[in-house]
């Protein structure tokens, strides 16, 4: 029998947890086959920090003109193609929290309490930090169900710090198996600059400060190298051509597309830490600009990390030591996503397979 999987991600909203969410999708049917992937969806659209204290948000309607006469106006719960209060929890076996630093919060707790009323199987793949946490202070309804998963990994060493009471692997994000194929690079050609701006959604923006230096510094590498743009967010489209106007921009609503987005450069250079992620799963090497507690993860898709404010010419010069050498670097970049790999699927094999 097909299994039903639960995975805690966004949709239409952050391409990054897309990204991480086609890694884990990969790497899990590799281990359990096919199955139907269900998703949790966090987005903040469609499933609000606070609706958990919405009296309404479990009606269900079915054929009552006045209650959706009603829904139109108070939006009564969501109408996505994703995972709801009123959906059957015990058809579920299996959820995922995979990647993202928002494995905790207001949009979780309803699934967290489905998930220990009704003992359901967890595992944690790749989880972050976005902020500093203390893992003493968390909720007791987050520590009992991390307590009862079968497996944890963490992308980045602050989370395994705080978790490592619970014995979990420091192993990179999955979103390092994003992408099936790799690329064979024997000569930079073309380099991918990753765009963000301080003027977009909350959790899609930079700050003020890293957007100044990363106009600055794009400026610059526009002058020395051939490079074009790609954008995750579509905030960032208004901005980018009065930016860079002429540039040529990569961008789709659609998080499958960046495959063959990012296939077209050879080096790849931003902010985004999944960007980074998807680009190094193709084979692509990246060099990340940090911005904040997350560029840790970049350490797991063998990243360059510069903080913003760093001296431009430091990044030149990695730059020209990568052109020097991508044979070599994208040789060892292809050989570390399959090891990395073969550690992820022997684990899951250990921990499925053995609950199955």
């Amino acid at each position: 029998m097909r299994k039903n999987i639960l995975f805690s991600t966004t949709r239409q909203w952050n391409p990054g947890d897309e990204f991480i969410l086609l890694g884990t999708i990969n790497i899990l049917k590799e281990v359990l086959g096919e199955f139907n992937p269900i998703i949790y969806n966090r987005n903040p659209e469609t499933r609000q920090t606070f609706q958990y204290l919405n009296p309404f948000r479990k009606i269900y309607i079915n054929n009552n003109k006045i209650l959706e006469i009603v829904n139109s106006f108070l939006r009564i719960g969501f109408w996505d193609n994703s995972f709801k209060d009123t959906s059957d929890i015990s058809n579920i076996d299996l959820v995922v929290f995979a990647g993202s630093p928002e494995w905790i919060g207001g949009r979780l707790d309803t699934l967290y309490k489905q998930i220990l009323k009704n003992n359901i199987l967890t595992i944690y793949i790749g989880i972050g930090s976005g902020n500093t946490f203390k893992y003493k202070n968390l909720k007791k309804l987050y520590k009992t169900a991390l307590e009862k998963s079968i497996l944890i990994t963490t992308r980045d060493t602050y989370t395994y710090n705080e978790l490592k009471t619970l014995n979990p692997y420091l192993l990179p994000c999955p979103a390092l198996f994003s992408s099936k194929e790799e690329k064979k690079i024997s000569k930079v050609k073309k380099i991918g600059l990753i765009y963000a701006t301080y003027k977009s959604a909350p959790y899609n923006k930079i700050s003020k400060n890293a957007y100044n230096y990363l106009k600055k510094v794009y400026t610059k590498l526009l002058k020395h190298f051939d490079c074009e743009i790609i954008c995750h967010y579509i905030d960032e489209l208004d901005e980018v051509y009065k930016d860079f106007p002429g540039v040529k921009i990569y961008y789709s609503y659609d998080s499958k597309d960046y495959i063959n987005i990012y296939k077209n450069f050879d080096i790849v250079i931003g902010p985004r830490i999944h960007g980074i992620g998807i680009s190094a799963s193709i084979g692509i090497p990246g060099i990340l600009i940090g911005h904040d507690i997350r560029a840790d993860t970049g350490k797991g898709f063998l990243a360059d990390i510069f903080n913003y404010g760093e001296d431009y010419k430091s990044i030149i010069q990695n730059i020209n030591l990568y052109i020097n050498n991508i044979r070599k670097i994208n040789k060892n970049l292809r050989q570390y996503k399959y090891k990395v790999k073969e550690i992820y699927i022997s684990l899951l094999k250990s921990k499925l397979t053995y609950n199955d």
